[in-house]
């Protein structure tokens, strides 16, 4: 009995130290790092730690659940790092490490006293994944010009490659879901929006927790780093998603995260004037009938800005609209491979991969 009570006990401590609850912090410090994407190594998007740091156990298990054989951490602050499965599970705490940043690169010219617009160039890439599968990915180099009036955004994409992975049927022949594309900014990315929106808390070490104004619940962090501002918020949770209803279809939204980036430390100058880099990541569960599986739908948006300057008169002759996947490819030169900007890294080496052997370029 005895003997049988003390193989209990192993086998117990041995699945609660596969399944303990995982932490990422920064290495070197007791920072807990929020809002991480984790990569199979077939290149889809796993999920997130939450606003703490903090991994799930409904993520830990999904982890456990799949046949992946690592894992790939990515935050835009942090160099993306890549670790076995096998670790993992034997690692409590994932430790990333900073970029250090150098802001020379990024052209800036003088700020005139009057202008039209604030215009912003910059690289763009985006990714969709439908059923745990990339199945378009777009990037390019886009320019933005915001009215200085009335804050208005006009864009047009300069270049695109377009990219698409025909073994993905989309949702029904007459209903295509597709958000892939150049990202508009959220309005809470400027600080007297976010402001109005959140409640903002100023901690000992000067940063800044957001918190919902009705629940009081933490939303996400401003975190003040290098004489730059990182801004994280999940602004929709899967655990009040926006369920919305039209033409008989049913769209649960259940995540919704912004990152952005901002020139200074100041965080009444959180605007699109210091934005050096967004990101945001919106995750769907659709379903056309009632009775029908609902599908999940991810998508991934980037921008890093590459040059800012002040203009009065707008040289584009066309327009292009925000999450429309743009085709045919149409670019000059290795853009992609030239993206001047402190934050710039490349995409996950399992998901490039994945790109590579299975999406196929859009040509004329």
């Amino acid at each position: 009995m005895i003997r049988y009570l003390f193989v209990l006990l192993l086998t117990l401590r041995s699945i609660t130290s596969v399944y303990s609850q995982h932490k990422i912090k920064e290495i070197f410090s007791e920072r807990l790092v929020p809002f991480v994407e984790i990569y199979s190594e077939n290149g889809d998007l796993i999920g997130m730690s939450d606003n703490n740091g903090i991994i799930s156990s409904d993520l830990e298990n999904k982890i456990y659940n799949t046949t992946t054989k690592s894992l790939t951490f990515v935050n835009p602050i942090y160099k993306t790092s890549e670790i076995s499965i096998e670790i993992f599970k034997n690692t409590p705490i994932i430790s990333l490490n900073r970029i250090v940043t150098e802001l020379e690169e990024v052209v800036i010219k003088p700020k005139p006293k009057v202008y039209e617009y604030l215009k912003l160039k910059g690289y763009f890439r985006s990714i969709q994944i439908n059923e745990d599968k990339p199945h378009y990915f777009i990037d390019g180099i886009v320019e933005y010009y915001i009215s200085s009036k009335s804050d208005k955004i006009k864009m047009k994409i300069i270049y695109n490659r377009s990219f698409e992975n025909k073994s993905i049927k989309q949702i029904s022949p007459n209903y295509w879901f597709m958000v892939a594309g150049v990202p508009s900014f959220n309005d809470c990315i400027k600080h007297k929006n976010l402001k109005n929106e959140y409640n903002l808390k100023l901690t000992n070490n000067q940063n800044i927790i957001i918190l919902d104004k009705e629940t009081n619940l933490e939303k996400g962090t401003i975190i003040n780093f290098k004489n730059n501002l990182n801004l994280q918020l999940e602004i929709i949770s899967n655990k009040k998603p926006k369920v919305m209803k039209m033409f008989g279809m049913e769209t649960d939204y259940n995540n919704y995260t912004i990152n952005a980036i901002y020139n200074s430390d100041d965080a009444l100058k959180m605007n699109l004037e210091n934005l050096t880099y967004f990101k945001e990541i919106r995750s769907y569960d659709i379903k056309r009938k009632q009775k029908d599986k609902f599908q999940k739908v991810e998508a991934t948006h980037e921008f890093f800005l590459l040059e800012k300057n002040y203009v009065n008169e707008i040289n584009s002759k066309g327009f292009d609209n925000f999450y429309t996947f743009k085709k045919p490819s149409d670019f000059e030169g290795d853009y992609w491979k030239n993206v001047e900007n402190e934050y710039f890294q490349l995409m996950p080496k399992s998901l490039e991969k994945y790109i590579q052997e299975n999406l196929k370029l859009i040509e004329k």
